[in-house]
């Protein structure tokens, strides 16, 4: 049995009952209505007495504390009858007959316990309890925004066609497109009210992004308010998602409070009104409300214009709302340097979250997970001591700012903490964090071009493992050999990390506050590369070493075409052959004409951040390890005990003469390893530069057990990181030399194309 069908039965069997909810649906029918035209829209006036309890509610603090709530268990009249409804994401709500109706069939929809009414983190229960009902408008009046009930969250249904902005949307009438991305598209409302806004979107989950991004955009009237002044209204309709958000100034309009009896007109705006209803439960105002006097309320209450400007600004330029993970701890002290709001309470300051029996410890009481979120310009917080550089011989602990929001999850016995940014605010960062924001504004607009890119095609690429229900795994293993990458998908509860298993992510510690990298943003805002119509898994690194990489040799075995062998350098040259190892040797041990073969300081320090200066030969360079050292060392990073170590032999090479397979020789244990970045794991206390070395050994030792040994293993290489992709110093040098940006791209992106996506 369907959800409509369970409620529409319950109001049939409370009607029969004859009760209080039985007298007012009845009244509906003697309910005095004209007609008001304003913007052109039609608006009809109902007079309806019973609704003088709901428009004269008292919902200060005290009266909220000194009355029974009316929609808790305990609160509702023993006759009026209830259906429960367990949300998808996890909440349970009670469904009861409105005991004082606007319309026909108008239901209340209230959680199951006693939380406070916000919307934030239940935009995603509104909209599935609308695709539920079907032929129902669900509604949400926010505090001091017509809530009758603001301590006590909850939604209202009430059947389709009843109010004129619904049926204005329809009709493509009064709205104006700001934007339209993958998530959805976003509508400016043109009539009647002034800060209202249409999402229209396929998805829940992307519908609810749009929102967050509005919602977290409008400002909060005033101290002690825990969210911005708003009603939203939500249907679904032929697979779409249609939701209206009228953001407030105001509860109510000035003529409301007035001393003055001729003044005085009982009209509170809810979500009703604002669509185009307006009801009053007073005869006097029912006779004094003109088409001028409405207008002017509903202006009063609204959004003021240079408010709603701002907003629309904003979403004429809307972002993907990321989840970053920033580090994990078993404590974690943060610091709030504007307000921020966790389940309707606000924060500032010094804060502690700390692990305890599974769950988190915050403020004295046990959470599963926390969000944090501020609608204050300028917000921010500090979490104290994130590790950088994991693994790398820089690593560090240091306290990091961060725009935007904080989530707080449990994961692996531990918190997380997680960041949430518009991706394009996060890539202010990212750029900042990767290169100096001194370096050339081409090379800075590639890189912004090129971490785009990436990000949303490893979302893409997630939500494809996630749907497909498929088990994604990174690791072939045999007696003989083990094969390992490693990639975004590592992480399960988040979009990315903030180190350089993903992207260099630093939040404000490192944005530049010179005004290039802002630009640089602004100029390629929503610019990603696109090959045959899909989004570039588009990768960097820092030094390819003179000959790009190849995809399937650093991750799993696919190949991108843009992803392809070519040299470093323009015009092409005669490109030789680096999987064969012949080849591969002689190109290692050169030191071949390259746009990243450069020594210059000015350009190095352009990609190279300070801690990544700490080294200086990249282009080739040489390790050099002892027998009892390279033992050790391989002992402990691989977990395996091979014993003394025989030799290293290249099995394969990929195409920029990177070793993706390689046969570890030992005394005790013989086994081939790969990809890329596990081989520089395995013989690196940190990480190896790069995978394309050559082995040399030299020297003769014997182990106790008389084995001869090589006394020294050399290894000489060439490059920094995985190869593939953008070459950040070969990029550096490009835009030095007068490379737009463009060309830049299509030099390390072979075939792309350069598409603005939003």
């Amino acid at each position: 049995m369907s959800l409509k069908r369970d409620i529409e039965q319950m109001f049939f069997r409370e009607l029969e009952a004859h009760g209080r909810a039985f007298v007012n649906n009845e009244a509906l029918e003697n309910v005095c209505k004209r007609s008001l035209t304003i913007d052109g829209l039609e608006i009809p006036l109902h007079y309806n007495p019973a609704r003088e309890a709901s428009v004269m509610a008292k919902v200060d603090e005290k009266s909220l504390r000194e009355r029974k709530c009316f929609l808790c268990p305990d609160g509702v009249a023993p006759e009026q009858l209830s259906t429960e409804w367990d949300s998808p994401f996890g909440t349970k709500y009670l469904i009861r007959v409105n005991p004082f109706p606007i319309f026909d069939k108008h239901f209340t929809v209230s959680i199951s316990k006693h939380i406070r009414q916000h919307i934030s983190g239940r935009f995603l229960d509104m909209l599935s309890l609308a695709q539920e009902l079907g032929e129902y408008v669900v509604f949400y009046n926010g505090p001091k925004c017509g809530a009758s009930a603001p301590d006590h969250q909850h939604f209202q249904a009430i059947p389709k066609g009843n109010l004129p902005i619904e049926n204005m949307v329809r009709r493509g009438e009064g709205i104006e497109l700001l934007s339209s991305g993958s998530a959805g598209r976003i509508f400016e409302i043109k009539k009647f009210v002034s800060g209202a806004y249409l999402i229209v979107s396929d998805d829940v989950k992307r519908a609810n992004s749009l929102f967050d991004y509005l919602y977290w955009s409008a400002p909060i009237k005033a101290a002690g308010e825990w969210e911005p002044r708003l009603n939203v209204v939500s249907w679904y309709e032929e697979s779409l998602f249609y939701s209206v958000l009228f953001f407030r100034e105001e509860s109510r309009p000035e003529c409301f409070w007035s001393e003055n009896s001729q003044e005085r007109i009982l009209f509170s705006p809810a979500s009703v009104e604002m669509s185009g209803v307006a009801i009053v439960s007073s005869k006097d105002s029912y006779d004094k409300i003109t088409q001028e006097a409405l207008a002017n309320m509903i202006t009063e209450v609204s959004l003021k214009k240079q408010q709603a400007i701002s907003m629309s600004n904003k979403a004429v330029r809307p972002q993907e709302i990321l989840k970053v993970g920033i580090f994990s701890e078993e404590e974690i002290c943060f610091i709030f340097n504007k307000p921020y709001q966790f389940n309707g309470k606000g924060y500032e300051g010094e804060q502690v979250a700390t692990f305890q029996d599974g769950k988190i410890l915050f403020d004295g009481e046990i959470f599963d997970e926390i969000y944090f979120a501020s609608n204050e310009e300028e917000a921010s917080f500090v979490l104290q001591g994130v590790t950088i550089g994991v693994n790398f011989h820089w690593e560090r602990k240091e306290d990091q700012t961060f725009a935007g929001n904080l989530k707080l999850i449990v994961e692996n016995q531990k918190i997380t903490a997680i960041n949430v940014i518009g991706l394009e605010d996060y890539l202010f960062s990212v750029i900042s964090s990767e290169m100096s924001a001194t370096a050339s504004k081409q090379l800075l607009k590639a890189h912004a071009v090129v971490s785009r890119s990436w990000l949303l095609a490893q979302i893409i690429k997630n939500k494809e493992i996630v749907q497909s229900q498929s088990e994604y795994t990174a690791l072939q293993e045999t007696e003989e050999e083990m094969i390992k990458w490693y990639d975004r998908e590592d992480h399960i509860n988040f979009d990315v990390c903030a180190d350089d298993h993903c992207q260099r992510y630093q939040g404000l510690v490192r944005a530049s506050t010179t005004p290039t990298v802002r630009e640089v943003i602004d100029e390629t805002w929503g610019e990603v590369l696109m090959y045959d119509g899909e989004m570039c898994d588009a990768r960097f690194s820092k030094c390819c070493g003179g000959q790009f990489e190849e995809f399937e040799y650093c991750w799993e075995n696919k190949h991108h075409p843009y992803l392809s062998k070519k040299m470093d350098i323009l015009p092409q040259g005669l490109m030789p052959d680096l999987t064969v190892e012949e080849n591969a040797v002689e190109w290692i041990k050169g030191s071949p004409d390259a746009f990243c073969n450069t020594s210059d300081k000015k350009i190095l320090s352009q990609v190279l951040n300070n801690y990544d200066q700490e080294t200086v030969d990249f282009y080739r360079w040489t390790v050099e390890y002892g027998q009892k050292e390279l033992s050790e060392l391989i002992k402990s990073r691989s977990g395996v005990d091979y014993g003394d170590i025989i030799d290293l032999i290249p099995i394969a090479r990929g195409t920029s003469g990177r070793i993706w397979k390689l046969k570890i020789v030992g005394t005790k244990v013989t086994k081939i390893i790969g990809k890329e970045l596990e081989v520089r794991r395995t013989l690196s206390p940190s990480h190896l530069y790069s995978s394309a070395f050559v082995v040399e050994k030299s020297g003769v030792c014997k182990n106790e057990d008389g084995v001869e040994l090589p006394e020294k293993i050399t290894l000489r290489g060439a490059g920094w990181g995985h190869g593939a992709g953008l070459c950040q110093i070969g990029a550096a040098v490009m835009g030095e030399k007068g490379y737009s940006y463009d060309e830049i791209l299509l030099h390390y992106f072979t075939g792309a194309s350069i598409i603005k996506n939003y």
